[in-house]
């Protein structure tokens, strides 16, 4: 970006300084315009974010979410996850509901977002902020649990709390 300034101001310099460059005036001033319309872009691109918000970094970004397990690791009958030096192991088939939730804060417009996963011995709470491989744990949840359900309705209440059922167990029969 800072090669098509250069070389664009240095055309312009030599354009204004020969300035009859052509027989025709139209082209010179042409060519004056296009040189002041590719730095005014090029320097509004140069300096208008910082983040690189591209297909392709987006894609990369995704695929190494997906790839990273963070502080999980999967087994055919469950996973285990760290927190706070205690490892814990959730069997799938224990896992009895799956919510996906989100937390007005009352000091920002972000709120806080997670995954509640409810087993018959405890409930689960992992935060996609501070949680390291959630992204890789959704998508492994999703593989193993056959009935997840992608079109279920919102409940708000009161407070703003946003609740999504993702999964429940069906009851055996």
């Amino acid at each position: 970006m800072k090669k098509i300034i250069a070389l664009t101001t240095v055309i312009l310099i030599l354009t204004l300084y020969n300035y009859p460059i052509f027989d025709d005036k139209k082209i010179t001033f042409a060519v004056i315009f296009l040189c002041f319309v590719m730095i005014i872009f090029s320097v509004a691109k140069l300096y208008s974010s910082d983040e690189k918000e591209d297909y392709d970094s987006v894609e990369k970004e995704m695929d190494r979410l997906h790839e990273d397990n963070g502080i999980f690791e999967y087994t055919i009958d469950g996973f285990y996850f760290k927190q706070k030096n205690i490892t814990e192991f959730i069997k799938w088939d224990e896992i009895i509901s799956i919510y996906s939730f989100r937390i007005p804060s009352p000091f920002s417009e972000r709120k806080q977002s997670g995954l509640e996963i409810i087993t018959e011995r405890k409930s689960y709470e992992f935060d996609y902020n501070v949680t390291p491989g959630i992204v890789r744990l959704t998508d492994q949840l999703y593989n193993y649990l056959p009935d997840w359900e992608e079109d279920s309705p919102m409940e708000i209440n009161n407070f703003g709390l946003e609740k999504t059922k993702l999964y429940e167990r069906k009851p055996l029969q």
